[in-house]
């Protein structure tokens, strides 16, 4: 273990010696499986240096250890026979009878034996987190929580500290009160620098370690220690393979523990929510040190409301290639699949959200995780709130909805959504932009010039009326497979230069023929999301001025 990683636990296990000076018998700490060795080293030290006997307790094995730090820094575990001959004179008819708290017994030798020191109790906490209609369950979280409060007022005055310990500290609401909790926190990117500057080989400089300390952020320390042994399995690393590997590492990492997308800024292009692009860029500028000397701040979030296949999610990640900061996808509704661990994960992910920090949160299909209306979702939505209230940190969030109405009221008010865009359907120069983009992916024509006349694209905004953006570009893919059918019938290359994909006005027009826009197939729907988008959202396009506007007509004229 490093002096750096060392000392990024001994404030945490500070704060748990200052809970133990207030006389407080019973205290949780969360933590990471990942880092659980390195915690338990470093609160068995403290506590040799300050003689005070330390033991593990773990529901696994129902057995109980004293650790000790050997000299070469190992943890050592004693086991502790007076523990061991209470749990082999248990009674066999009490196992058979299934009680689970007989598994708990540890609870009730705490209390009453005359070893002192400080205990640590692993695997409890599943048990202390909000009641199940499961009623075996519930006795026995009952029958727990009875036992602890107990021994916390048995033990008050005695020198005599229960530790929980697990990676989930949430506790349930009656027991909260009194269990002060203790979080190891992600590190923060000056902790990380300071870390590898032990850790690396002396063949990266020290002005090469800010950049990859920044692609570690995110990560704790035992995560970072494996990523760069992964990272040079392979031999030879510089530094900027190095980033890009430990990068690649962080991202599918995050993947698997949160269930989110961990994007770059990304490479695109968008046509048209001109309004919405020229937001963007004023928050840029407020990213910038000169806005903070004026105390000014990024909105507390963005919502974009409208139909389906608007833009909403294109539209968030162009504001992460216009800022240059990652962005992180998250299905809101995903949450309520967690059941009762969803306000840890939330409360997890906010964690991480404010350690990275110069980020885009995007809440993908955030109206979904409303449409229930049930007790997880207000707590979800609480949490969520209070966290953009109070945050300090350089995260934007960007949240899209479909339907507005299912959002709580709360979370629509002045004060929550700083700025609310209603992206609509593309007007006509909006769909001739949409289709140049992806036309230019197949037919060079359209890359550095007009593949049409006006007449032709007249014809064709006129055809694609009320379609949307994923559907422009549906017609202009199929368009483009029907002529390299027609070119390449049995797929024989041509001799020499392969010719260009001339996408025609024709094939365009079958390709929109072909399918049934959303706006049209479900028209009603759509309306009634684009009328209450209008009453609560900002436009995201200016009005039409390019040569294919249809202009204001007169219904009198």
């Amino acid at each position: 273990m490093t002096f750096n990683a060392q000392q990024m636990n001994i404030r945490l296990i500070q704060q748990v010696f200052d809970l133990i000076k207030l006389n407080n018998p019973l205290i949780a700490i969360e933590s990471p499986l990942q880092e659980r060795l390195r915690l338990l080293q470093t609160l068995t030290r403290e506590c040799q240096e300050k003689n005070v006997n330390c033991y593990l307790w773990t529901l696994e094995d129902d057995q109980l250890h004293q650790l000790q730090v050997n000299e070469d820094g190992d943890l050592a575990l004693q086991l502790v026979l007076q523990y061991q001959a209470m749990s082999d004179d248990k009674p066999l008819c009490v196992y058979a009878k299934n009680r689970r708290e007989h598994y708990f017994e540890i609870l009730r030798f705490w209390k009453t034996t005359d070893l002192q020191g400080i205990v640590i109790l692993s695997g409890i906490f599943p048990w202390l987190s909000e009641p199940t209609t499961d009623p075996d369950f519930f006795l026995t979280a009952e029958w727990i929580k009875s036992a602890l409060l107990n021994m916390k007022l048995y033990n008050r005055n005695s020198n005599k500290t229960a530790i929980l310990l697990g990676p989930n500290a949430i506790l349930s609401s009656d027991i909260a009160a009194v269990v002060p909790t203790v979080i190891q926190q992600l590190p923060t990117v000056e902790e990380i620098s300071t870390h590898l500057q032990a850790l690396l080989p002396e063949q990266y400089s020290k002005t090469q370690t800010p950049e990859i300390a920044n692609a570690c952020v995110g990560m704790y320390i035992a995560d970072i220690e494996y990523a760069i042994s992964w990272a040079m399995a392979s031999g030879n690393t510089n530094a900027q393979e190095l980033t890009l590997k430990l990068s690649t590492y962080k991202i599918n990492l995050l993947r698997r523990v949160y269930n989110i997308e961990f994007l770059q800024p990304p490479a695109i292009e968008v046509g048209g929510l001109d309004l919405m692009q020229l937001a963007f860029k004023r928050y840029k500028r407020l990213l910038t040190p000169l806005a903070k000397a004026y105390n000014l701040r990024l909105p507390k979030g963005i919502l974009l409301i409208g139909p389906p296949g608007t833009g909403k999610s294109h539209s968030a990640k162009v504001c992460s290639q216009r800022l240059g900061i990652p962005m992180i996808i998250l299905e809101w509704g995903s949450f309520r699949s967690y059941g009762n661990k969803a306000e840890y994960k939330l409360k997890s992910l906010l964690a991480l959200v404010d350690r990275i920090n110069r980020v885009i949160l995007y809440l993908d299909d955030f109206d979904k995780g409303f449409a229930g209306d049930d007790d997880l979702s207000r707590r979800l939505a609480g949490m969520l709130l209070t966290w953009m209230q109070e945050r300090t940190s350089d995260v934007l969030i960007i949240a899209s909805a479909n339907n507005i109405e299912w959002l709580p009221p709360e979370l629509t008010r002045s004060g929550r959504f700083d700025d609310i865009f209603k992206v609509d359907l593309p007007n006509n120069g909006e769909r001739h932009s949409i289709f140049t983009l992806h036309l230019a992916r197949f037919d060079y024509r359209f890359r550095d010039g007009n593949g049409f006349t006006d007449e032709e694209w007249r014809r064709l905004l006129k055809a694609t009326h009320r379609c949307v953006g994923a559907e422009i570009q549906a017609i202009v893919e199929r368009a483009a497979i029907s002529t390299f059918c027609q070119m390449f019938p049995d797929d024989v290359p041509p001799a020499g230069d392969l010719p260009p994909l001339d996408i025609t006005l024709k094939a365009l027009l079958e390709a929109r023929n072909n399918i049934n826009p959303l706006a049209i197939r479900e028209a009603d729907r759509i309306e009634s999301m684009r009328n209450k988008a209008d009453l609560q959202g900002n436009p995201s396009s200016p009005v039409d001025s390019s040569i294919y506007s249809v202009g204001n007509i007169d219904i009198f004229g």
